[in-house]
C-alpha cells in the first residue's frame, strides 16, 4: 500500500492562504495530530539552528504546531539536542539556547518551553536496546525518552552525506545524546599521534571523562573511558589528535544504515502511533542547518508536508526537490543541475563545500531511503494528497 503524504504549497494571494493558516489546516486534515492524547507530554522536535545560518524553519510555524497540540489536550514542549563537540557552536545547552534566541526561537515566540533534551553538556540520556543492522544499543536524549508523544518538525534541505535532512535524520540523529551520535558519524574514537604531541596537557584538562592520560612525554586516550564526542581533536594546537575527517566511516552509506538503526530505537520507545512527521520544504539549502552559514536556496520554496510515514515524507521531499527548477546563482547552477527533473541532490557531490565528503561517496539519498525502508520504518511508495 502507498503511504499518504499530505501537501500544501507556499503560495499566498489572500489572508486565508497565509502559511500559518495553511499549516494549521495541514495538521488537522492529515491526521498527524492523532498521535496526541489528552495529558500527553508532547515533544516537538526541531532544529533550532546555528549562529550564522539564517536558513531554518520559522518560529511562527513552530507556534502553529504548539497551539494545535495544546488544543488536543497535550502539553507541548519544543526540543533539540546539543551537537557533537563541546567546542562547537551548539556544543552545550547554553550555546543551543543562545543560538535559538538569535534565530528567533524563544518560549515567547513559539508559545511553549524550549528544552535541550540531552542536558547541559549533551550526556543526559537513556540507553535503548535495538535490533539494528549495525547498532544494538542507542543512547536517546533524556527528555525525548520521557515524552509521551512526538511530532518531528523538520526543515527539508540537503545534506553532504545522507543527501536529505528531513524526518529520518531529525529523529535518527537529532534525538540522541553526544555519545549516541558518535557511532553514527564516526568509525573510531580519537587517538593521540605521539610524534606530534608536545605534552602541553590541554586535552587532558579538557576531557570530561578523564580519558586522556600522560605516558612519558606524550598523552594517550583511554579508549574505554573516552566518550567519543567531546571535541578534544578541535582543541589541540598541534593537531596531534585524529581529526573529524580521519574518523569518518569509509562510506556515507554507513551513516545512512546507522541513522535507520537509531531512528528505530527512538520510535520504539514511544510505541505504535505516537510519532508523526511534518517537513517544511522552504529555504531549501544544499547543506544542513548545522552549517555556520546559509547558502541561497537551490530551488524555489516548495511547501509543507505531513505524514505518519517518515520514509514516504522524506522520499516525497526528495522527489519534489529534484522535480523543481533549480535557481540561477545557487548550488543547483554550480553543479549543472538547473533543469526540472535533474537529480540535484546527487549532483551536490560536485559542489565545492562538499568536497571533504566526496571520498566517502557524497550525498547518498538513495541509500538513505533504501535502508530506512529495509529497517521497516516505512515505505518509499506514496500518494501525494494536496490540501488547499
Amino acid at each position: 500500500m502507498k503511504a499518504e503524504v499530505f501537501f500544501t504549497d507556499m503560495r499566498a494571494r489572500k489572508p486565508e492562504e497565509a502559511s500559518v493558516k495553511k499549516l494549521s489546516r495541514l495538521l488537522e486534515r492529515s491526521g498527524v495530530l492523532d498521535v496526541v492524547e489528552k495529558g500527553d507530554l508532547v515533544a516537538i522536535k526541531v532544529h533550532l539552528g546555528t549562529p550564522g545560518n539564517q536558513r531554518h524553519i520559522r518560529p511562527h510555524h513552530v507556534r502553529v504546531v504548539v497551539e494545535a497540540v495544546r488544543e488536543r489536550g497535550g502539553h507541548p514542549f519544543v526540543t533539540d539536542t546539543t551537537g557533537i563537540s563541546l567546542l562547537s557552536p551548539r556544543g552545550d545547552a547554553i550555546k543551543v539556547l543562545r543560538a535559538a534566541a538569535l534565530n528567533g526561537f524563544t518560549p515567547e515566540t513559539v508559545g511553549a518551553p524550549i528544552i535541550v533534551a540531552d542536558g547541559l553538556k549533551g550526556f543526559s540520556g537513556v540507553r535503548v536496546k535495538v535490533d539494528g543492522f549495525r547498532l544494538k544499543e542507542v543512547e536517546v536524549a533524556q527528555a525525548i525518552a520521557e515524552a509521551d508523544a512526538m511530532i518531528s518538525l523538520a526543515h527539508a534541505k540537503g545534506h553532504p552525506r545522507t543527501g536529505l535532512g528531513g524526518a529520518l535524520k531529525n529523529i535518527g540523529v537529532g534525538c540522541l545524546t553526544k555519545k549516541g551520535r558518535a557511532p553514527l558519524h564516526l568509525a573510531k574514537k580519537p587517538q593521540v599521534k605521539p610524534e606530534l604531541c608536545d605534552g602541553c596537557g590541554l586535552c587532558a584538562d579538557f576531557c570530561p571523562a578523564g580519558a586522556i592520560v600522560k605516558e612519558g612525554d606524550a598523552y594517550r586516550i583511554d579508549q574505554e573511558k573516552c566518550l567519543w564526542a567531546c571535541g578534544c581533536w578541535e582543541l589541540c594546537p598541534r593537531k596531534a589528535i585524529t581529526g573529524w575527517s580521519e574518523m569518518h566511516h569509509p562510506s556515507n552509506e554507513e551513516l545512512c544504515i546507522r541513522v535507520a538503526d537509531a531512528f528505530k530505537a527512538v520510535v520504539n520507545l514511544f510505541g505504535e502511533g505516537k510519532v508523526a512527521y511534518v517537513n517544511l520544504a522552504y529555504d531549501i539549502t544544499p547543506h544542513c542547518d548545522c552549517f555556520p552559514w546559509g547558502d541561497v536556496p537551490m530551488v524555489p520554496d516548495i511547501g509543507m508536508l505531513a505524514s505518519r510515514d517518515p520514509v514516504a515524507i522524506d522520499k516525497a521531499c526528495i522527489d519534489l526537490i529534484n522535480e523543481a527548477p533549480g535557481l540561477p546563482g545557487s548550488a543547483s547552477e554550480d553543479v549543472g543541475a538547473l533543469g526540472p527533473g535533474a537529480d540535484k541532490i546527487s549532483a551536490l557531490s560536485e559542489w565545492g563545500p562538499f568536497k571533504p565528503f566526496r571520498k566517502q561517496g557524497g550525498p547518498m539519498w538513495k541509500a538513505y531511503i533504501e535502508w530506512a525502508a529495509k529497517a521497516g520504518l516505512g515505505t518509499p511508495d506514496y500518494e501525494l494528497v494536496e490540501i488547499t
